[in-house]
């Protein structure tokens, strides 16, 4: 072996000695390996700072954005209900349909009490007044077919304790009817002959008026202004609708719409301007209407008007507008309850600009088909009635 083969195998063995040596000094001095599934955390005094990252933020979540807010207001079934404020608060009274039972709770689901214990059975509809004092129910008597109308007032003890519906009954067999805005008057229609004749009176059935005639027997009533009744021919995709308004001082008619199959309106209560529907391909369409000009113009959602209401100054309606709308005879099918609607919420301004509020299906985990809405004043909270159920419910639309 050469001289030079003897010191390049010293090197090589030196080299590795050293390397064995470094590897057996860090394999007994390295720190402990922490179980697996557990977290460590900072001793006391040696809290971690974590670096300061600009937030992420989503669209619908922008940080101060308000969340709307869907809350049940009944348990049971209700006849109807109305809106109005208390003290700066929206409040809402409804007529338990079971019961007849008068109740009172915030728009925000709070402070719920019973305001009457006058028992009448079953009632079906009830119309407000807008002052929540007094109102129509209506019923069908001993399960007959024979409408009955009672006209009460909601008289509350001083005491607090529960109070009582006091009243008298209205002339039998009403057909529809609605109350004037002031709370004052009630225009109904009853059968005559065959056809319908419009009666004003005030709400006790006093000083009754005959305003309207009419050989047709089916017509529905709104009353959205004070100076102005409409008269609508119930609709049906069978048939081509009519919109008439009746003033209710003189009872002069004017025509309004017409030959529009499946028609159903909501005219607005400030402007000269009606929402309206109608049956078109075994679905709908809904549009507005404005009375001075004539012009017609297509809204950019899809639903019924009896879904809609206008808020106070007349310029935005909000609606329960249908997620999906399967192929039927419309309105039928809806009315009759063979169709009911998954619904969202919706706002629309008559310039055209809409915008989703809220799913109120998908946040209340079931169906929601919304009927019956009405606006606060102050255009914070929605109140509505749950076709199917019958239950009653708020959506706070802005703190």
């Amino acid at each position: 072996m050469s001289r030079r083969t003897k010191i390049i195998i010293g090197v090589v063995v030196v080299l590795l000695l050293v390397a064995l040596g470094i590897f057996l000094y860090f394999l007994f001095t390295k720190e402990p390996v922490s179980p697996d599934g557990g977290g460590t955390f900072p001793g006391v005094g040696d809290e971690v700072t974590p670096k300061q990252e600009p937030p992420v933020v989503l669209p619908e979540e922008k940080p101060g954005a308000f969340e709307p807010i869907l809350r049940q207001l009944s348990k049971e079934p209700t006849a109807g209900a109305v809106l109005g404020v208390r003290s700066g608060e929206a409040i809402v009274r409804y007529q338990d349909r079971a019961t007849g039972n008068i109740f009172e709770i915030g728009a925000n689901a709070e402070g719920e009490k019973r305001l009457t214990n006058t028992t009448i059975p079953k009632v079906y509809e009830a119309l407000w007044s807008k002052s929540g004092t007094t109102l129509i129910s209506r019923y069908l008597r001993d399960d007959s077919e024979v409408i009955e109308s009672f006209s009460a007032r909601v008289n509350l003890e001083a005491s607090g304790a529960e109070g009582e519906l006091a009243g008298t009954f209205l002339p039998r067999g009403i057909l529809d009817g609605a109350v004037s805005p002031d709370g004052t008057s009630f225009f109904y229609l009853t059968e005559k002959n065959g056809g319908a004749i419009g009666i004003r009176s005030d709400l006790a059935g006093n000083g009754r008026t005959q305003l309207w005639d009419s050989p047709l027997y089916e017509w529905l009533v709104l009353w959205p202004s004070q100076n102005k009744i409409f008269l609508l021919s119930k609709p049906s995709f069978l048939a081509d609708g009519m919109l008439l308004s009746l003033d209710p001082g003189t009872g002069n008619t004017s025509l309004v719409l017409r030959n529009t199959p499946g028609l159903t309106a909501l005219p607005n209560p400030v402007k000269p301007e009606v929402l309206f529907s109608s049956s078109r391909e075994a679905s709908i369409s809904l549009s507005l209407f404005n009375m001075t000009t004539g012009a017609r113009t297509q809204v950019g959602v899809t639903t019924f008007p009896e879904k809609c209401a206008w808020n106070k100054g007349g310029t935005i309606f909000y609606c329960g507008v249908p997620k999906e709308i399967p192929t039927g005879s419309y309105p039928d099918v809806w009315y009759q309850g063979v169709i009911p609607f998954t619904d969202e919420v919706w706002s629309i301004s008559p310039s055209g600009v809409t915008e989703r509020i809220l799913d109120i299906s998908e946040k209340r985990g079931s169906p929601i088909d919304l009927t019956h809405p009405q606006v606060s004043t102050d255009d914070k909270f929605l109140v509505f009635t749950d076709k199917v159920s019958g239950t009653l419910w708020s959506l706070q639309m802005t703190e």
